[in-house]
């Protein structure tokens, strides 16, 4: 399972560098994953830091910060999580 992990995180870090790259947007969040961002995520109430150093290592398939969201607060609340987890609990080698 680690290994499957490993190669489906590596294919996503591909296809984010790609898109740094190639300058093209994220697909828009459908209406099902935004609500369930808007509803699970507790994007108001706690920083990214804290939500990650709780739950981080329980966050290996996070792909909220794949999508665009039309809330600017959710948006940095979801890249900064997901910045945060590349750094930590989903960084290569962990």
């Amino acid at each position: 399972m680690e290994e499957l992990t490993r190669r489906w995180r590596a294919r996503q870090d591909d296809r984010r560098r790609e898109r740094a790259v190639d300058g093209s947007q994220r697909e828009a969040a459908d209406p099902a994953r935004l609500e369930r961002a808007r509803s699970l995520l507790p994007y108001r109430e706690v920083a990214p830091d804290a939500y990650v150093a709780e739950h981080g290592a329980a966050m290996g398939g996070y792909t909220y910060d794949d999508y665009a969201y039309p809330d600017p607060e959710l948006q940095a609340w979801i890249d900064e999580v997901g910045r945060l987890l590349r750094a930590g609990p989903m960084a290569p080698n962990r």
